[in-house]
């Protein structure tokens, strides 16, 4: 008996390439909008508050950052989250006398 499974994963290749830094910034974020519902100027002013800082230039995050951090985070955890149907083709039995 032969057969071929394919099988398609994200999990094969480097997926953490966020610091620790930035997964803690997206993290809070993601709380920020999702739980409290605040809006990105909120979040902004909230992040300010706290200390943190934008990682390549050190300014203040302001609202339009906010956004972009958090649109491509989320585009980010649907790539690496994504889950694939095991595909099992080219069966083949053999029966021998």
């Amino acid at each position: 008996m032969t057969f071929t499974v394919c099988i398609k994963t994200s999990s094969l290749t480097k997926t953490q390439h966020y610091t620790g830094y930035q997964q803690k910034l997206f993290d809070e974020i993601k709380r920020l909008k999702e739980v409290e519902g605040y809006g990105y100027k909120r979040i902004s002013y909230i992040l300010y508050e706290k200390g943190y800082r934008s990682i390549r230039t050190d300014s203040i995050l302001r609202h339009n950052y906010i956004y972009s951090i958090y649109k491509k985070g989320k585009i980010r955890e649907k790539r690496i989250n994504r889950e694939f149907k095991p595909i099992v083709s080219d069966i083949m039995v053999y029966v021998s006398k």
